[in-house]
């Protein structure tokens, strides 16, 4: 009979040790995030130095080159920063535009770069047209479309034609440039023909 009370005790004290051990354990599982969630902040996770990017189509055809001083990568929404970028867009049926600025970000797998700091878009002239200077503090260049616009202050020059305003888009395959509100406008006669509204669109 005292044997038996005793296995009874026993297995009643282990029963109780197992309870506890399994209750401990959930409580600190609970109580402690083992594996906290991965907090994404906006510092670099990569770098490099003296870069050249380049871009080509399915025949192989360059259409992007990118130079910078330095790179870095943000994983917390897939940018590059560049230090001292310069952009060329070369696509043989539309001029070549050469884009530089203090800073640029990089989105869209290249798609798109925002030039930051006097940014300057440079489309070079051909047998028909002056090259085309067009001038903010920030723009956007849409690398697929061939186009840059900025909702800032913009100057562009082109030959003896000069527009300022607020608000510019300019269309390198259409060659044409849009001013979303003009301030200063001074058209040369050659730089504006079969054009009926030079105050708002050009053909620079």
């Amino acid at each position: 009979m005292k044997e038996r009370f005793a296995l009874i005790i026993s297995v009643g004290i282990l029963f109780i040790l197992v309870a506890s051990t399994w209750w401990a354990a959930d409580y600190a599982q609970r109580a402690v995030d083992i594996d906290p969630p991965s907090r994404l902040t906006h510092e670099p996770d990569n770098w490099a130095k003296t870069l050249v990017l380049l871009r080509t189509n399915q025949q192989g055809q360059v259409f992007q080159r990118l130079e910078g001083d330095l790179m870095e990568h943000f994983p917390d929404d897939d940018s590059y920063e560049i230090l001292k970028p310069r952009a060329f867009v070369l696509r043989p049926q539309n001029p070549l535009i050469i884009a530089t600025s203090r800073t640029a970000t990089i989105y869209e797998n290249g798609d798109r770069i925002v030039m930051h700091g006097d940014a300057v878009i440079l489309r070079m002239g051909d047998q028909e047209r002056a090259p085309l200077n067009f001038r903010s503090d920030e723009l956007t260049m849409l690398v697929k479309q061939d186009i840059t616009y900025t909702d800032l202050p913009a100057t562009a020059v082109s030959g003896r034609s000069r527009m300022s305003g607020v608000g510019m888009r300019y269309n390198n395959a259409s060659q044409t440039l849009d001013v979303q509100k003009s301030t200063d406008v001074d058209i040369a006669a050659k730089d504006s023909r079969n054009n009926s509204e030079p105050a708002q669109k050009a053909k620079p």
